[in-house]
């Protein structure tokens, strides 16, 4: 599985086209794979980047919500 880095949070082709439910559905898989005894990946990095992905979707869903209260008035 390719590594993520900060540059790629960003831009067209970064974390900007998925959704928040898919951020969040990423973020639950990091969490799972932190238990799993065939992990490689180091947990510390899972649950950093399950975190970044988690605020993320939340501030998505923010901006989403923030649109369409401004659509409204």
């Amino acid at each position: 599985m390719p590594k993520l880095t900060p540059a790629r949070l960003d831009g067209v082709y970064g974390m900007r086209r998925f959704t928040a439910a898919q951020l969040h559905e990423l973020a639950d898989q990091y969490e799972r794979q932190i238990t799993d005894p065939h992990n490689t990946d180091d947990p510390r990095w899972l649950r950093r980047w399950a975190d970044r992905l988690r605020t993320l979707a939340i501030k998505k869903e923010a901006a989403k919500e923030h649109k369409r209260e401004e659509r409204v008035r």
